[in-house]
């Protein structure tokens, strides 16, 4: 039985819909939907209530919202203790095409030195993210290809998104696949979780793809699994806060995963600020928000561990 763990955050909507995809188009495996709700402060329609109890989805309560690695950890620790043999997680802003789930769990299946196995992702636009990162991001790789200086380096570029392989129809193994719709192997989770909870937002996929590397697994792109991703709809609300989170998560993946010192991490944090300063003159939340962003960056700046 697969374990579909799918963390909400006042995202009743998209977590009815992506629920309804899943019971229309999954037609081949058993599974166990376990809704993790992050506290959200808006509570989900009768009519959504009832559709939910109907789809038995096991619905988890987080007490407080911890960001995205600890409630997923809630929806993963009760799949395994459930005897799931793989477990799914999902944003609710996933949709699912015919059998998409089952595909990733026959994948699994087959390959038994697979841990990690991700899905074709066709964004909200009708575009295909060729997004997969091939090699572990490095301080070299967070310098270069995550600012904009990626531009001066195409063909760098170029291999750590693995844009040489074929994205529409090649299964191929990656360092890491993207955080929206993943499947592990029961093993797998056993080793690499609970997922690192220290990270709000952001920097997840980086972080697990390291524990994967050291526990032995490989990670893979399957293809043939596909689902849409509506994208961001979560967090659009709140641009100047998921920024500051994926600033906070960046400085956090520096100092830990990549043992940088604070005098290494100083321009990159520089860089970040000049980008959140640009966008406040467009954008009056991320103004008002500036002291939010000041307090929270340099408190983690501040951090040993």
């Amino acid at each position: 039985m697969v374990g579909i763990v799918i963390l909400n955050y006042n995202n009743w909507k998209d977590t009815e819909e992506c629920v309804r995809s899943i019971l229309e188009k999954e037609l081949r495996t058993d599974y166990q939907i376990y809704l993790v709700d992050n506290a959200s402060p808006a509570q989900p329609s009768e009519e959504q209530k009832k559709f939910l109890r109907e789809a038995g989805a096991v619905q988890i309560r987080s007490e407080e919202n911890r960001g995205y690695s600890a409630g997923n950890n809630l929806g993963i620790r009760r799949a395994l203790d459930d005897g799931c043999s793989a477990v799914l997680i999902s944003n609710p802003d996933v949709r699912y095409e015919e059998n998409s789930i089952s595909v990733m769990e026959e994948y699994l299946n087959s390959h038994p030195d697979v841990g990690i196995v991700g899905p074709k992702i066709i964004l909200g636009n009708g575009q295909l993210q060729r997004e997969c990162m091939m090699f572990k991001t490095g301080i070299l790789e967070k310098y270069l290809l995550r600012t904009r200086f990626h531009i001066f380096f195409p063909g760098y570029n170029r291999r750590y998104w693995g844009r040489e392989h074929d994205y529409e129809s090649e299964t191929f193994p990656v360092y890491a696949v993207m955080g929206c719709c993943f499947m592990m192997s029961r093993d797998c989770a056993l080793d690499v979780t609970p997922l690192d909870e220290r990270p709000f937002l952001y920097e997840e996929e980086l972080i697990l793809g390291i524990h994967m590397e050291r526990a032995g697994w490989k990670t893979v792109y399957c293809p043939k699994s596909v689902i849409h991703h509506l994208h961001g709809t979560s967090t659009e609300q709140v641009q100047a806060f998921a920024y500051t989170c994926n600033v906070c998560s960046e400085i956090y993946y520096c100092r830990r995963y990549l043992g940088m010192k604070k005098w290494q991490i100083l321009p990159l944090y520089w860089y970040r600020t000049g980008l959140y300063r640009l966008k406040g003159l467009r954008n009056k939340e991320f103004r008002e928000k500036r002291k939010l962003y000041r307090e929270s960056t340099r408190r983690e700046l501040q951090r040993r561990n």
